[in-house]
């Protein structure tokens, strides 16, 4: 009776032994996948015009603590890699979820640039027209007072005739 139960204990220490590395790399597997759809996304974000410095300091910060985790999984420390894996695996989470928003903050921004150039082409317009107006109009002022000044010489033949 007790030889059984020390078989059942080791072949559950054996099995528990391989499976191990195969949860870890299933979970690494795991997080190559969210790290894939934060990259997706905060590309999104730039190619809409925007910024996310913050969010991509986080993925590479979930980025490297993922290299560490697998580099601890060679190793043969799985606890530790377990751990960092949960960090990666939190900070991914955390960009995925300011992504959306980051997201919405670019496409407004690239809203409110569009409006500001195509209100400034008319205002552009309208400025240049009223500048060129009133110049036009002082022009023909200056060139009617020059008319009003304008003087009368009687030509000294005239005079000698007298």
């Amino acid at each position: 009776m007790k030889a059984p139960f020390w078989l059942v204990l080791l072949a559950a220490t054996v099995i528990l032994l391989t499976a191990a590395p195969y949860a870890l790399t299933q979970q690494q597997e795991g997080l190559d996948v969210v790290s894939y759809r934060a990259f997706s996304g905060l590309a999104t974000v730039y190619q809409e015009g925007g910024q996310a410095p913050d969010l991509v300091a986080k993925l590479n910060q979930a980025l490297a603590l993922m290299d560490e985790a697998n580099l601890k999984l060679v190793q043969g420390n799985g606890s530790e890699a377990s751990k960092l894996q949960e960090q990666a695996n939190s900070l991914l989470t955390n960009v995925l979820n300011q992504v959306p928003t980051a997201q919405q903050t670019a496409a407004n921004e690239r809203t409110m640039k569009t409006w500001t150039i195509v209100s400034f082409v008319p205002v552009a317009v309208l400025l240049s027209t009223l500048l060129f107006y009133f110049s036009l109009t002082a022009w023909r002022r200056y060139e009617k007072s020059r008319l009003f000044e304008m003087r009368i010489i009687r030509v000294a033949a005239d005079e000698t005739k007298d």
